[in-house]
């Protein structure tokens, strides 16, 4: 039987403290830097030139592994709202959508399901969260980024 990679429950490497210095692209390409000035990594700074196509194939008899259409490795990723916003919305509503679109759409269906955010310090916290969801996603291959 194949190997299946287990996606990483981002909040959870947040709260560990156990992000990695970088976080790459299959082609070797840096997505972000996760304790530097965020606006410095590659995936915030060309938010609005980077575009993103959907990578992947659902299992038929488990909706929670996903196979990688280049490589053809299995990955397993737990059902999470922003991970599973983030791809439906790139591979059904918007293909080619740039960071700037994915990020803003999560953004709205959050305020539209919750309510305004408290203040900066939460809005910030959340964007920089979902952020590092799309550069793993990358990462992983399930999302393909185009320059």
């Amino acid at each position: 039987m194949e190997q299946i990679l287990e996606f990483p429950d981002v909040l959870d490497l947040v709260e560990k403290h156990q992000l990695p210095e970088e976080i790459r692209a299959p082609d070797g390409t840096l997505l972000f830097k996760p304790y530097d000035p965020v606006i410095e990594s590659p995936l915030v700074a060309n938010r609005k030139k980077w575009r993103l196509f959907a990578n992947y194939t659902v299992d038929p008899k488990d909706d929670e592994i996903v196979q990688i259409n280049t490589t053809g490795q299995l990955i397993r990723i737990k059902h999470d709202a922003d991970v599973d916003e983030m791809m439906g919305y790139i591979r059904k509503v918007h293909p080619g959508a740039t960071v700037e679109e994915v990020i803003s759409f999560v953004l709205q269906r959050v305020v539209e399901d919750t309510g305004e955010f408290k203040d900066d310090d939460e809005f910030g916290a959340y964007a920089l969260t979902l952020y590092l969801i799309l550069a793993y996603l990358i990462h992983y291959g399930v999302l393909i980024l185009v320059k």
